[in-house]
């Protein structure tokens, strides 16, 4: 049933209630509980749908290559807004990364970008293309905060985030990998680490129960990237294993706040 049809028997009730057209037979006190009952399904059917009527997850497409965007309720056009591109794991799609960020990007005012790969069980490095190209698309269609361009993954998406990130430092900010390959590759050369390339902020965590892949795949990462001189914070999630709870999107999203006074 649609919300404004609830609403309008509600505010209906509500009224013959207060004035005791339909309650007369009960006491005043009952009818001023029924009243309050009213208000509280009002609020709860109309009120509250209302503050998320904007904040809804768009599907896109740019050249065949598709893509979930959300937009915070609080969007305006007349200032720039940063972006979070989030990259699924093999066994997901982009709008579950959307999913994942939604209230974090809500509260704090950020659009989330959550492309798909091309191959639902992977991702190739030259996708990176179609990502860079999505973010341009992104920045032509709304307002956009170039200088804070952001990209997290989970898993697989994780391990694209470092390939996107790394090889592209003067379109993203910052990289925030969860659960993600490194050795691999710097092996399949999808990562070039030079100290010639402008280094942009790393985070990484990862479970220290993950059994699919390894901490020492994120430890690994760490040690490389230190190397050459990437500033690097890392969090051992302890007793997690390879799963997305809610609070790390949490953690990410409060470590890129931090970087806006950078």
């Amino acid at each position: 049933m649609p919300y404004k049809f609830v609403s309008v028997i509600i505010i209906i009730i509500w009224w013959l209630s207060s004035h005791q057209i339909i309650f007369f037979k009960h006491p005043k006190s009952l009818a001023k509980k029924m009243k309050i009952i009213f208000s509280i399904i009002f609020i709860v059917f109309f009120i509250l749908p209302l503050n998320f009527v904007q904040a809804e997850v768009i599907q896109k497409e740019t050249q065949g290559f598709s893509y979930s965007l959300f937009l915070p309720s609080s969007y305006d056009s007349s200032k720039d807004w940063p972006l979070i591109v989030a990259l699924h794991p093999s066994t997901g799609r982009g709008r579950m990364m959307v999913d994942y960020f939604k209230e974090q990007a809500e509260e704090a005012g950020y659009i989330v970008a959550g492309p798909d790969s091309q191959d639902s069980a992977t991702w190739y490095f030259n996708e990176t293309g179609d990502i860079l190209r999505m973010i341009s698309e992104i920045n032509q269609d709304y307002s956009l905060d170039t200088s804070r361009v952001f990209v997290t993954g989970f898993s697989a998406g994780a391990g694209m985030s470092y390939v996107v990130g790394l090889n592209n430092p003067d379109k993203i900010r910052a990289i925030a990998a969860f659960a993600g390959p490194f050795k691999e590759l710097e092996i399949d050369r999808g990562v070039f680490l030079t100290r010639r390339q402008r280094r942009i902020p790393v985070l990484i965590l990862h479970g220290s129960q993950d059994h699919t892949i390894s901490i020492d795949a994120s430890k690994y990462a760490k040690k490389r990237l230190k190397e050459f001189g990437y500033e690097v914070t890392f969090r051992d999630l302890r007793g997690v294993g390879h799963e997305y709870p809610d609070y790390v999107s949490w953690i990410i999203i409060n470590w890129f706040e931090k970087l806006r006074s950078q």
